[in-house]
């Protein structure tokens, strides 16, 4: 069989979560409008009768402004070690910038590179001939793909362009697997998500979600969960006026948690205030990031 490691790059808001999510037909990658969602290099693993490909999401790369962002960018540049190709995702809707420029400097010696050129729905014939003619000569020898994986239009090219790219090769993974993390990880990640879309200002990106207890009776699932900010007027945001806020983001949550393990889920959520966490090496570790 064919097998590999596929890491998805990009910069931040470019589709690279939506596209992991359509890819494996599981939401393995949260998804919000907002910039620098995906915090952790997260794989999904594509199965078919004799292909095996282990997608790893990467965060946006990004100038950072605090541990945590530099944390994020190292994580994408480290998915790039040991990879069989790359999937270099670009929003075809946006005029090259100098973001672009960084990040083609990074892969441009890289062999076995697709650019996608993602949201081809939502842009002008003009613009994305322009952008694969800039992408066509800084990497002369890439695939361009155009596709849409929102609506999850040519996404069989990529598969097929992959499969005749990868080695030969083992299954890294059991079928039933379909991605590597943990299943509080999963947990955390899908409150953080509904925090990110309800809450504006600074509120998305300094919300951090732990999960203190799960405990399992009959069909029921009992969840704990610690949503972190880094001020007391962050948590008054979150929890809202007369906690309609955190009652609001308690209930999207236990919706996509129960279409997710199939139980009924009663979550408990909680707010505390950790002064700067996101440049607390120490907090960081803790959270995973290294």
């Amino acid at each position: 069989m064919k097998s590999g490691f596929v890491s998805i790059i990009g910069r931040p808001n470019v589709g690279k979560s939506t596209l992991i999510n359509a890819l494996i037909g599981r939401k393995v990658s949260i998804i919000t409008p907002k910039p620098q969602t995906t915090r952790m290099a997260i794989q999904g693993i594509l199965h078919q009768e004799d292909l095996q490909i282990v997608f790893v999401d990467t965060p946006g790369i990004h100038k950072p402004r605090q541990r945590l962002g530099e944390s994020m960018n190292r994580m994408a540049y480290a998915s790039l070690k040991d990879i069989d190709a790359i999937l270099l995702v670009v929003d075809s809707g946006l005029p090259f910038g100098p973001g672009d420029t960084f990040l083609l400097e990074k892969i441009k010696d890289y062999q076995n590179i697709i650019v996608v050129f993602n949201k081809i729905d939502t842009t002008t014939y003009p613009l994305v001939t322009k952008l694969k003619e800039i992408y066509g000569k800084w990497l002369p020898n890439a695939k361009q793909i155009e596709i849409s994986a929102i609506r999850l239009h040519n996404l069989w090219e990529i598969v097929e362009t992959l499969k005749n790219m990868l080695p030969e090769g083992p299954a890294y993974f059991p079928s039933e697997v379909y991605t590597n993390f943990p299943e509080a990880f999963a947990m955390s990640e899908i409150i953080r998500e509904k925090v990110m879309l309800l809450t504006k200002e600074e509120i998305p990106h300094v919300v951090a979600v732990t999960i203190e207890k799960i405990e399992d009776k009959g069909h029921t699932r009992n969840i704990n969960a610690t949503i972190i900010v880094e001020k007391d007027s962050q948590k008054g945001m979150i929890i809202g006026a007369g906690g309609q806020m955190i009652k609001r983001i308690g209930t999207m949550a236990r919706h996509d948690l129960e279409t997710e393990y199939g139980k009924h889920i009663n979550l408990e959520l909680f707010v505390r205030v950790e002064d700067q966490w996101r440049d607390s090496l120490l907090r960081l570790k803790e959270f995973g990031f290294n």
